[in-house]
């Protein structure tokens, strides 16, 4: 018997479709201040998953996969899997079988899965707020060759302003192994000791951190805001603006509010950052930077002038890499097409398809690609976006290093 999903509502957005479950706890519980995880039916959401796979994903034939031995073959794994971690590392593993992207399990012991949620807000009630928050400092991280790593820092949280950089090292927190739910849970307020180490063979040394209650409603906002600044290079002024998230209208408008009337309007060039964090962004984003349709001059009684046309009009640049994704990708592939400006970094994901999130019984979420995408005839799942100029970004041990910003900035600086 097919297991039995239910749909609250759909939430199109370019190449994202987004299904939300209001309903549904938590699998985690606070016990005496500590995160433990709470018990589910791992059969019944392992079926869950396999059978929204079959009847939802994008392509009938699965890619030349035969799903239903696949599925068969992970079931005795996830079913026995010892922790809610595991059980998302075994459906990850026959999900990647698939070899697509906006094809991924998020369960509630990832930020992201919060993340995700918060982007699309509008379909989850005001009465189940809960839903959006959790407990964190404001990084993302990337384990690489078993250590984990900062892998993004987001500006004007609570990271950000202890210190933390890209490319740190995190040893431990509060003396304890690293776990991006488990290490802050209900620790809201407090302080953390947050172990690092900046070099390969270096000792660690210890940064406070205020832990905070993230909300991923507002927090892709905010680190667009605070990530303005202005680089001063001999007599010009380039703008910086970091644009984590593209998934919605409000990103775009704070983009405009900053580079047209606010903190950036006076730069003599730009650099905007797609890198990592989320995609959407609808193309017409893009006009931003087109030429102006027409020019208005404003004469004041003091004599003073001043021109406005809606558009930036001045040197840009983009920076992007493997983790500028979906609509970001789009964004960047209409960029470049138009010669808008330079884009900086390294390849774009290739994650280009439509994807619907998939609600399930425990809380957690499947997010599945449900149809194939073309633009401009061209098929860019698997592909991406080359840059114009081709800068690596490792990131163990960066210590905050960014030749792709160093490059933007050498570019525009002439």
């Amino acid at each position: 018997m097919k297991a039995r999903r239910k749909l609250v509502g759909i939430h199109w957005n370019w190449q994202h479709w987004l299904l939300v479950c209001t309903l549904g706890l938590l699998p985690i519980e606070r016990i005496k201040g500590q995160f433990v995880e709470s018990k589910f039916d791992q059969s019944h959401v392992f079926d869950e998953v396999t059978t929204a796979v079959s009847d939802e994903f994008w392509d009938r034939h699965f890619g030349g996969v035969d799903w239903k031995d696949t599925a068969a073959g992970f079931r005795e794994r996830a079913v026995k899997a010892s922790s809610h971690d595991e059980f998302a590392e075994v459906i990850n593993e026959m999900l990647a079988n698939l070899k697509t992207s906006h094809t991924y399990f998020f369960p509630t012991t990832n930020p992201k899965h919060f993340q995700l949620l918060g982007i699309f807000q509008t379909l989850v009630p005001d009465s189940h707020s809960e839903r959006f928050t959790f407990d964190g400092i404001g990084i993302d991280t990337k384990t690489i060759d078993g250590r984990v790593f900062v892998s993004s820092v987001f500006e004007g949280l609570p990271a950000d302003q202890a210190g933390l950089r890209f490319g740190d090292e995190i040893v431990a927190i509060d003396s304890m192994p690293f776990h991006p739910i488990g290490s802050f849970y209900g620790k809201s307020q407090q302080e953390v000791d947050v172990s690092i180490r900046r070099e390969k063979n270096g000792q660690p040394e210890s940064i406070q951190v205020r832990v905070a209650s993230l909300d991923g409603r507002t927090m892709f906002e905010d680190a667009l805001e605070n990530s303005a600044r202005i680089i001063e290079r001999g007599d010009r002024k380039i703008g910086y603006v970091h644009v984590w998230s593209y998934a919605g209208a409000k990103y775009h408008e704070r983009l405009v509010q900053l580079v047209l009337w606010g903190k950036l309007s006076a730069c003599d060039a730009l650099i905007v950052d797609l890198r990592d964090g989320w995609g959407g962004a609808s193309l017409d984003y893009v006009n931003l930077f087109q030429k102006p349709l027409v020019e208005v001059e404003s004469h004041r009684r003091d004599g003073e002038t001043s021109n406005y046309s809606g558009v930036w009009g001045k040197p840009v640049a983009l920076l992007i890499n493997a983790g500028t994704t979906s609509g970001k990708e789009l964004y960047a592939f209409a960029f470049r097409k138009h010669q808008l400006g330079p884009l900086v970094g390294t390849k774009s994901a290739g994650a280009v398809v439509a994807g619907r999130c998939c609600p399930l019984s425990n809380g957690d979420v499947l997010y599945l690609a449900v149809a194939d995408l073309r633009i401009d005839g061209q098929r860019l799942e698997g592909v991406g976006v080359e840059p114009d100029y081709s800068v690596d970004r490792p990131i163990p041990f960066a210590n905050g290093a960014d030749g792709q910003l160093d490059k933007a900035i050498e570019l525009l600086a002439k």
